[in-house]
This record gives C-alpha cells, structure tokens and sequence, in this order.
C-alpha cells in the first residue's frame, strides 16, 4: 500500500516548472462541512471555498494546502495535537484555507477504477471518502466513472510517478494517477 491513499489530493510538479500559485480564501462556515489537507475545493457564490462534490458542475478551484483557524477575522495557526487531532476545521468552524490554485499544478490522487494506459486523457469526479481526523487528512479521491464529459473535474495524465510497476496494470484498487484540474476556475484565459 503506498503512503499517499488516504491523503486526497497530493501536490505531485508543476507542468513548465516553477513554483505553484497558492492563494489563501475564507472557508464558509455555514456549508456544515469540514476542511482537511488535500481536499479538492471549489469557489461559493460568497467568495468562500466549499469542498468539491462530485454531483457538482462547478469548475475546482484548487487543493487544500494548509488551514488556519479565524481570530479577529484574520488567520491564526491551527492549534492541533497528534497523533489524536490533525489540523483541520471542524464543520461550522470559520477559518481561512491556503489553497494551491495554480491550473498547471498535478496532483497524485487514489481512483476508484481500473486504470490502465488507454485511461489516459480519460477525466472523473472528485469522490468523497472517510478522511482522517488523527492527522488532518483528506479522504477525497476519484470517482469510478471515467468519461470525456466536459463536466468533470479532474483529467487523467498518467500513473502517479511513484506507483509501483508491478501494479500499475493490475486490477489492485485503488491505483493512485497522476491528474490536473479540468476547467479550473483560474485555468483560462486571463479577461
């Protein structure tokens, strides 16, 4: 079992190199939802970050990177005790997000499906999992459907690099794939 299933969405490189763009967004606090590192998120109607669903259409917005919990309106360091409490925001907690926004970042992320070569360029949606309160993790990963719908979240481009041969053709589940972000919300031309 390789160490990134159960971690959601895993900052992999930087197609063109560089560094990623992160950009730091209040959490909507009203959304009853949690925050964890590596959740895949989108942007609310309020300016706030909401986490992806999969029955969603809205375009992702980017990648949990780090939390801080609201004082005063500003962003304060979590404070979290492992190995019994990761740093995450509980549901109706306000807070802010450092999300990595940057739409040639790849991530290395769990999917549900077989995937073998002919997957690539295949896309899916965000799908939701148990994620891990000892240590502030994601349980995001992708979603079994694979398609060409324009819908999609997340496009396939490969295996993660650090995916042993041996199981990359296999029907062991979950494979972990190397994606970026369809149609992010920075992803297009600039206006």
């Amino acid at each position: 079992m390789s160490l990134y299933n159960g971690r959601g969405f895993v900052a992999c490189r930087k197609i063109g190199g560089g560094e990623a763009i992160q950009k730091t967004f209040q959490v909507s606090a009203s959304s009853n939802e949690a925050y964890f590192l590596g959740d895949a998120v989108t942007l609310g109607s309020s300016g706030r970050v909401r986490t992806l669903k999969a029955a969603s259409t809205t375009a992702p917005l980017g990648v949990i990177t780090a939390l801080y919990r609201s004082s005063n309106g500003k962003p304060f360091p979590l404070t979290f005790s492992q190995p019994t409490n990761g740093p995450y925001l509980t549901s109706g907690t306000a807070g802010f997000a450092m999300v990595n926004i940057d739409p040639d970042q790849t991530y290395v992320v769990p999917i549900g499906a077989n995937v073998t070569e002919a997957s690539f360029g295949a896309v899916a949606k965000v799908s939701a999992g148990a994620p891990n309160t000892r240590t502030g993790l994601s349980g995001q990963s992708l979603g079994a459907t694979l398609s060409t719908s324009a819908d999609s979240q997340f496009q396939i481009i490969g295996f993660a690099p650090i995916e042993l041969l041996d199981t990359r053709t296999s029907a062991a589940s979950p494979v972990l794939v190397e994606v970026k972000m369809l149609n992010g919300v920075f992803g297009g031309q600039p206006v």
